[in-house]
Parts: structure tokens; sequence; C-alpha cells
């Protein structure tokens, strides 16, 4: 059963349980399941943050923090341009404003099952065109299975592989040609000799390096033309 990481960032309790509640109700209808987190400031969901959610519930009007909903989703973009954004707000004149964050889309208070499911069939339908492919990487204690689209980059160091993902940096062996030949169509690109990036975690570009996932890497002169073109496409 595929399952989706969610969090709830709602400073109303009820709304947040309302929320969860949905959710597995929708869990059950289209069998998939939620891992969920809810938070009920801003702040403690920033700060436990580590770019591993598929979908985040905001509030906008969050009322007991530094933080409103709106400030937090653009501190949020700041390190993680991918992940699904859903406003949650009483407010209807905030929904414009979220566009300015990419967020998906908006519930409006007081939130009503039918629509809030019609909302998740467009999340889920974005996410599994994102699914990426198993990954099979050999360690020192066996075989680790990861999803393709939870690496973010990929850099030989020394004799080894160096695979960084959301979450760990597992270390293995083998040749980058062969990964990049493994994870071909599923939005990698080989900026260097040494490093196989995952296009959708670049934040920034800065003259010969690009910012992956919060990682400074260096563009190789003899891979950068064919890197940009690579790039420019995924970024239509």
């Amino acid at each position: 059963m595929k399952q989706y990481r969610v969090a709830i960032v709602e400073d109303d309790k009820d709304y947040s349980e309302f929320l969860s509640q949905c959710l597995g109700k929708y869990g059950l209808e289209k069998e998939i399941s939620f891992s969920i987190k809810t938070y009920g400031k801003a702040e403690s969901f920033l700060d436990d943050y580590k770019k591993a959610c598929d979908v985040v519930f905001m509030d906008v009007e969050l009322g007991d923090g530094f933080l409103n909903g709106m400030e937090a989703a653009r501190k949020l973009r700041a390190v993680d341009p991918t992940v699904l954004l859903i406003f949650v707000t009483n407010m209807p004149q905030y929904a414009p404003e979220g566009y300015s964050v990419d967020a998906l889309d908006y519930c409006l208070k007081p939130i009503n099952y039918n629509d809030l499911s019609v909302k998740l069939d467009k999340a889920v339908r974005v996410l599994s065109q994102r699914g990426g492919i198993p990954v099979r990487i050999k360690d020192r204690n066996g075989t680790r299975i990861v999803s393709s689209s939870d690496i973010m980059y990929i850099e030989v160091m020394g004799h080894d592989l160096m695979f960084h993902t959301i979450s760990e940096v597992i270390t293995s062996y083998g040749g980058l040609g062969e990964r990049e030949n493994e994870l071909s169509g599923n939005n990698f690109a080989r900026c260097s000799a040494s490093a196989l990036v995952n296009l959708s975690y670049i934040k920034g570009l800065y003259g010969d390096e690009i910012d992956v996932g919060g990682d400074r890497i260096k563009i190789g002169r003899s891979k950068k033309k064919a890197f940009m073109e690579q790039l420019n496409t995924y970024l239509g």
C-alpha cells in the first residue's frame, strides 16, 4: 500500500484532529495510507522539518506564535521547493497570496470532507506523477532499497559512491555511469564527472555551482552545456 507523509500545521486542535480523520477516511477509500505529524506552531514545524514530507496542510491564521502560516510557507519554500502545500483558512482573500509560494490549493473553513477529497485527489495525482523507481544500494550491512525521488544527489568520494538522500547519506560502491543509466528518465542529470543530481532538489544556480538540498556542488566545465540544457528542459 502506498504511503504518503503529511504534516498538519494547525493551532486549532479540533481542526487538526478533523483533518487527520479525513485523511484516514480518504486513505481507506483509495487504499493508500498517510503518515501524519501535527504541529500547533509554525516554529516547531520548521525546526523539525527535514524535507521528508509529501504534503503540508498549513493554517494561514496561526495564532500563538511568531510566524503566521504565510510567513512559515515562505520559509518552507526556501528549504523545500517541491513539497505540496495546501493552505487551510477561513479567509478566502488569502488564496491569491498562496500562489506566490506555489501552493497547490487551499481549503476554506469550515472544511467539508467532499471538498477536501477533491483537493486530495489532486495532490495524489501530482505525487503519483512524481513517483520514483526503487534503487538498490549495497552498503556494508546488506542491500538498501530507496526511492529515486528521495535521492538528492550521488557523488564519488574516492572509491565510494555517496548517496545523499532526504534523511541520510548512504555509502556504497560501483560506477556513477551505471547509476546515471539506471536513473535515466527520472530527472537526474550529470553535472560533473563525480556528481549526479536530482533536478527536483536544485534550489539555486550560482555561477559554476548549484545548490542541491542545501549543499553546493561544482558544475564541471565539460558537462556544463549538456547539464544546463537538461535543467532548462526540466524547468520548462
